[in-house]
């Protein structure tokens, strides 16, 4: 792995890491940007917000969890996202505030808007090789 791209997702799961010792879930879009909130070290509760309502999210949210950061994209639909989400589930229950901000200014810092964008961070470009030889070990022509 590149140097700059392992001292970056390092420096993602350290922001990781206090997520998971300050909330017990987290709100994220879609279901790519789950995978790769638990390949950063997530373990904890993470709910989608995309194709739900905010209302049902805010009452299953408020059902399994205490304290929570809303992990939305960084883009402008994102944080608009966050706004609405934020402003209803701070009615029921903790929402840190603090948190999506230190983790979107890291991830933000090299250009990736969307926690998905880190998925490539854990792209080993020997295992494609590996795989593409692999493939070709077994095409039937």
């Amino acid at each position: 792995m590149e140097t700059e791209k392992f001292r970056e997702k390092n420096l993602l799961e350290a922001e990781v890491e206090k997520l998971e010792r300050d909330v017990d879930a987290a709100i994220v879009e879609g279901f790519s940007d789950k995978i790769a909130l638990q390949k950063l070290g997530f373990q904890s509760k993470i709910f989608l917000s995309a194709e739900r309502t905010i209302e049902d999210l805010v009452e299953d949210v408020a059902r399994g969890a205490e304290r929570v950061v809303v992990l939305t994209d960084f883009d402008e639909h994102g944080k608009e996202q966050n706004k609405k989400i934020s402003r209803e589930l701070d009615k029921e229950i903790d929402v840190i505030n603090t948190l999506r901000k230190d983790f979107g200014a890291q991830l933000t810092s090299t250009g990736r808007r969307t926690i998905e964008d880190t998925l490539p961070l854990f792209e080993d470009p020997d295992e494609k090789f590996v795989e593409a030889q692999l493939s070709g070990l077994y095409f039937e022509g």
